[in-house]
């Protein structure tokens, strides 16, 4: 991708040494001799073979083989010729040097042969016209034209038109309210103030402020460059309209449109209705979308600040029209630049693919931030994402009291057998099992009033969840057909296809999930700091995250996929999840293991710490969780096997529902930690292999040990460590003074999901230690298996 920008940036360059013949580079504000008449000769033949087809593929531009260039005639704005030179006065226009190519009738001017014209003066009630087959090069040295009807300055010419603002000039194009689109040689001219049949090019060091008073400011119905200048648009409806393009290379462009700001329009051709703004900057205020192209928006460098208040209103049907900050009807390309996003709808919006690659884009959006209905890549670059919206209840995810911290209740049968011993003095989970131990007694009623208990906890923020219900079904990328009111989301990054976050680092404050994917979803190196009302990461396929750094500081529940979930490196923080911290299952179809191999993660969550839908494994990485204090969560929680068989493994909850991996564990059920207090696991030479300060009380205690002898170990809570804690509390190495030792009272597990072998699990729940709430009974795992 570097190569494809490297490539591109070279073609700018030589573009930009191409010397401007018949041009003089001077400082003289009118740029010429006023006693010449010789016309100006270039070098270009009437074809402009010069600018580059457009190709369809997303990076084209990049790599030279499309989009659009600058050429000599784009690049000059100072002239030592002209043609003819025009004064403009209301019923006294004066013409010098060629009058057979200007002829003056009625306040209209009209230019019927190509050359370079140079014009001054005003008309209050006047028209300036091109005509003719040729291209033509106007020259504005302080123009002001008022139109009673039609655009102010028409070109209908069949060859492009380069108006240049000569330095220091004002000039000002306006028409009436009264304007109506018409027909003038033929040509089916638009209302607007500036219009413009072929190829229209703006470059200068002077000043245009265009006021389209009836409908649009300036329509081109080709390509549109805005090399240089400062350009003003006031327009009732569309500011800035290039059909086939719209390309900025340099100009300060401010547009107030009624409607939508800036737009390429051509639908019909996917190589043209592309907007590609190379250079300069861009301020928009839309009542519709600010950007809106129907192909492609490329944005490499500038500064561009858009803002869209949403109050635009389709005047034949008297609906509300689009308030997006970028609109494309198929890709969007970030490679550069700075973007500012205020937008009542989407920050940005396409139906195709995005990516960024470098810039910084700050979004404020109402509904989503940045939506793509393909796929969307973050391969560098700096974005931050607010959104404020109220996510729409048909939107919503369902919110099912019993599904206990948002897993899905186990299928299949209870396990068969006896329940574990216990400690003496303990009762199995409040109560023992009655009958022969084969199954519990029914509590149906407690688990309802538990559940319903726990949800009404949960803030009213934190139950807007959604997530397309229709793409539940399975780990199809492809996204889900809503209507309007389904599909009102606000969502910091949401993608319709597969999610690729390899660099960058993106901020992201939001009232629906922070990063949704229909599809699968990636993350090796992008930097995320989320803080959330809904999910922070959601994806309804497969999810992997093997780099970057990831840090959700509130949400309901942390990361979630629909199908699997690998951890294989990286950073994950979760600090406050009222829900899971991490949690797979939910599609209709596939596999939903979770598996660990590298990486540190930390998990604080109400919820289950960490809940598969599926088997859970764990062979390396650095796992931490501070789970949760009611009864029907735990620390660790899948509906299928637990494997553990390395890494640093510490989980810590309050009595409820617990369970572990079936081997290569301590276990402990007897702790009385309160908030706040550190639990340590000490080898048998007094050295700290993990401790951890709990930001709740914690009577339970799992610790991966492998294949060691759980002899080796000692569990002491509080006391004085001498060592680092990291931001998270967490430290290894060095010692504890004092503290409380806890007997470990289980070192192994063949249950399935792991049941303890000292208590803490079944019936009604146990009374948290330490102000921890009891809660709903646990889930049982959905396999029959006798344990010891």
């Amino acid at each position: 991708m570097q190569k494809k920008i490297f490539a591109w940036a070279m073609s700018m360059a030589v573009a930009a040494m191409i010397t401007c013949t018949g041009c003089a580079q001077n400082t003289n504000s009118s740029g010429t001799d006023s006693g010449s008449s010789t016309a100006q000769t270039t070098t270009l033949d009437d074809n402009d073979t010069a600018e580059a087809a457009v190709g369809q593929s997303l990076s084209a531009i990049q790599s030279g083989e499309a989009g659009m260039t600058t050429d000599e005639d784009d690049l000059c704005d100072n002239y030592d010729a002209f043609d003819a030179e025009i004064t403009l006065e209301d019923g006294n226009t004066k013409v010098k040097g060629n009058t057979k190519a200007v002829s003056v009738k009625d306040n209209c001017i009209t230019i019927s042969a190509g050359g370079t014209y140079r014009l001054s003066g005003k008309l209050t009630k006047g028209q300036v016209l091109v005509t003719g087959s040729e291209k033509v090069k106007l020259y504005l040295d302080g123009v002001e034209i008022t139109s009673p009807s039609g655009p102010a300055l028409v070109c209908t010419n069949e060859k492009r038109t380069i108006l240049s603002l000569a330095k220091g000039s004002q000039n000002t194009l306006t028409d009436s309210a009264n304007n109506a689109d018409t027909e003038i040689n033929g040509c089916n001219v638009s209302a607007c103030a500036l219009f413009a049949q072929d190829k229209l090019t703006i470059n200068g060091s002077g000043s245009l402020t265009v006021t389209g008073s009836s409908v649009d400011g300036i329509v081109c119905k080709d390509d549109l460059k805005l090399v240089n200048g400062t350009i003003t648009v006031e327009a009732a409806q569309d500011g800035v309209k290039g059909k086939d393009c719209v390309a900025m290379f340099g100009a300060d462009l401010n547009v107030t449109a009624g409607n939508d700001g800036i737009k390429s329009t051509e639908s019909n051709d996917d190589t043209k209705g592309f907007l590609q703004l190379e250079q300069g900057s861009a301020t928009v205020q839309a009542g519709g979308d600010c950007l809106q192209a129907e192909t492609l928006v490329w944005i490499a460098d500038g500064t561009y600040h858009l803002t869209s208040s949403g109050t635009a209103v389709n005047t034949e049907t008297g609906e509300a029209n689009s308030g997006k900050g970028i609109h494309c009807g198929g890709d969007v390309e970030i490679a550069g630049g700075k973007l500012t996003i205020d937008a009542a709808e989407d920050g940005v919006n396409c139906t195709g693919s995005l990516e960024l690659q470098a810039g910084e884009v700050d979004v404020t959006s109402a509904e989503d931030g940045i939506q793509a209905d393909g796929d969307l890549t973050v391969s560098g670059g700096a974005v931050t994402i607010t959104t404020t919206g109220t996510v729409a209840a048909s939107a919503q995810d369902d919110f099912q009291p019993n599904n206990f911290g948002g897993g899905n209740p186990p299928s299949g049968d209870m396990p068969s057998g006896n329940p574990p011993e216990l400690p003496d003095g303990e009762t199995f989970g409040g109560g023992n099992f009655g009958g022969n131990g084969n199954t519990p007694p029914d509590n149906a009623d407690n688990r309802q009033n538990a559940a319903a208990s726990d949800a009404s906890a949960i803030p009213a923020a934190a139950m807007q969840t959604t997530a397309d219900p229709s793409t539940d079904a399975g780990a199809s990328a492809a996204a889900a057909t809503t209507t309007a009111a389904e599909d009102a989301t606000s969502k910091g990054i949401k993608c319709g296809g597969n999610l690729t976050m390899s660099g960058g680092s993106c901020t992201i404050d939001s009232t629906d999930h922070a990063v949704h994917a229909a599809g699968m979803a990636v993350f090796s190196g992008t930097t995320l700091e989320i803080t959330s009302d809904n999910k922070g990461i959601s994806s309804h396929g497969n999810l992997e995250i093997s780099g970057g750094d990831i840090t959700i500081h509130s949400c309901t529940e942390g990361v979630e996929s629909k199908v699997k979930m690998t951890i294989s490196g990286g950073n994950v923080r979760i600090l406050d999840a009222s829900d899971d911290g991490l949690n797979t299952g939910g599609s209709d179809s596939g596999s939903y293991a979770m598996t660990i191999s590298g990486g540190y993660i930390y998990v604080n969550a109400f919820g289950d710490g960490v809940d598969s839908n599926s088997t859970w494994e764990m062979s390396g990485g650095t796992l931490l969780v501070c789970g949760p204090t009611s009864g029907g969560d735990g620390s660790l929680d899948a509906n299928s096997n637990m494997t553990y068989t390395g890494g640093t493994l510490l989980a810590l909850s309050s009595k409820g529902m617990m369970e572990y991996p079936e081997s290569g564990c301590l276990i402990a059920t007897n702790c009385n930690a309160a908030a706040g207090e550190q639990i340590s696991i000490v080898d048998k030479n007094g050295t700290v292999l993990a401790t951890l300060q709990s930001p709740k009380a914690v009577s339970d205690v799992i610790y991966g040990i492998g294949d060691s002898d759980s002899a080796d170990y000692t569990i002491i809570t509080g006391g004085t460590y001498d060592g680092t804690l990291n931001e998270d509390g967490y430290g290894e190495g060095g010692s504890v003074s004092g503290g409380t030792e806890v007997t470990a009272n289980g070192g192994t597990g063949s249950m399935n999901g792991g049941a303890p072998a000292g208590g803490g699990r079944g019936g009604a729940p146990n009374d948290a230690p330490n102000g921890g709430q009891g809660g709903t009974p646990p889930e049982m795992p959905n396999s029959n298996n006798s344990g010891s």
